[in-house]
């Protein structure tokens, strides 16, 4: 495993550029931060029409370039620095399949027996963990019934409390198991309380222990809105007109989303993935290949979207919650990745292809 040993200094917009630099990995690795107008051309665009406000990190072979634009909150004076967290909205779910995956490895769970093995009180004894995983579930979507089911809006929903409203059978189900494909946050809400039951850990300590300490994402960590609400960190997230966005009494449901982290932390987890130590790597290729169809040429495995391209098949999540968008887009035949984390969701999602090919 290759162990991220550089700080990015974040520069002002008006700075020199930095100077082209070699930083040692491992006697056999080196990565060159680098320079790239076309990246730094693109973005710049972006941002001077108001449609970017974020970090970027751009991998290839052994060149990174690392991009920082914007303000922390808009129309502050704090420029963002790289090691800045974000919410990574949707972009939690792979690294939360991840954690569970680790329960896989070491034999705690199964990806096709009945979750009703480990919750007892399940309501449906035919859904198992790969169906949570891969969204063929049946389940509803818990969002679309709690602004009616929660009766106190300035107070803060845990994944319990959710998992109350499923277990009563409050949130609906859509479709029978295993037919058909529907993205769904309820999936990933269960798998902390799945966690929990099975290890008798919190889900933030299990992920601490078994995936965040061992690869050294130090700053990566779940929303505790009781204890630090989201306006009390120093990135935020923003409306389409530029306000930031208030604390909301559903960012205490994590696993769906809610995790905070950095571009760093998250190169550090594209190490991993690229050089496994914490799972093996033919249950990472099982996670990473077309378990199901999510869409015209799109697959998703568990945790993953994946689409075929003309001459490599990308591998990545995006995803928007509260005013942050976050994608992480990784090649699965080069050392290629794409890690960007915005505060703000003007000018809709980036342009994937675009982008990728600019590096």
């Amino acid at each position: 495993m290759w162990v991220f040993f550089m700080t990015i200094l974040t520069g002002c917009n008006d700075d020199p550029k930095p100077k082209p630099e070699t930083v040692p990995v491992e006697d056999t690795v080196s990565i060159h931060v680098v320079d790239s107008d076309e990246l730094n051309g693109y973005f710049d665009s972006l941002y001077d029409r108001g449609h970017f406000n974020g970090n970027g990190l751009f991998f290839h072979n052994d060149s990174m370039v690392v991009i920082s634009k914007g303000r922390r909150v808009l129309g502050d004076t704090q420029e963002l620095r790289t090691t800045d967290v974000f919410q990574l909205a949707s972009l939690s779910k792979p690294i939360t399949a991840l954690g569970v995956l680790r329960l896989v490895e070491k034999g705690e769970v199964a990806l096709d027996i009945p979750l009703v093995r480990y919750l007892f009180d399940f309501p449906d004894d035919r859904i198992t963990l790969r169906s949570l995983l891969n969204h063929t579930s049946g389940m509803g979507n818990y969002l679309y019934v709690t602004d009616s089911l929660w009766n106190n809006p300035d107070s803060f929903m845990s994944n319990d409390d959710m998992y109350d409203m499923l277990r009563c059978e409050q949130v609906p189900k859509y479709h029978p198991p295993f037919t058909r494909f529907d993205y769904c946050n309820t999936n990933y809400a269960v798998l902390p309380v799945l966690v929990e039951r099975v290890t008798g850990l919190t889900f933030e300590t299990f992920m601490r222990q078994e995936v965040f300490d061992p690869i050294g994402m130090d700053s990566t960590h779940y929303l505790d809105p009781w204890t630090r609400p989201t306006d009390d960190y120093p990135v935020l997230g923003h409306y389409p007109n530029g306000d930031p966005k208030r604390p909301f009494y559903l960012d205490g449901v994590i696993g769906d989303k809610s995790l905070f982290s950095s571009v760093e932390d998250l190169f550090k987890l594209y190490q991993e993935i690229q050089d496994p130590s914490l799972w093996s790597e033919d249950l990472l290729s099982e996670a990473m290949q077309p378990s199901v169809r999510s869409g015209s040429g799109q697959f998703y495995g568990l945790g993953w979207r994946i689409r075929p391209m003309e001459q490599d098949t990308l591998i990545f999540h995006n995803g928007w919650w509260r005013g942050f968008r976050s994608y992480f887009w990784m090649s699965s035949s080069e050392k290629k990745v794409a890690i960007i984390l915005t505060n703000s969701i003007r000018g809709g999602y980036l342009e994937q292809n675009r982008i990728w090919s600019l590096f």
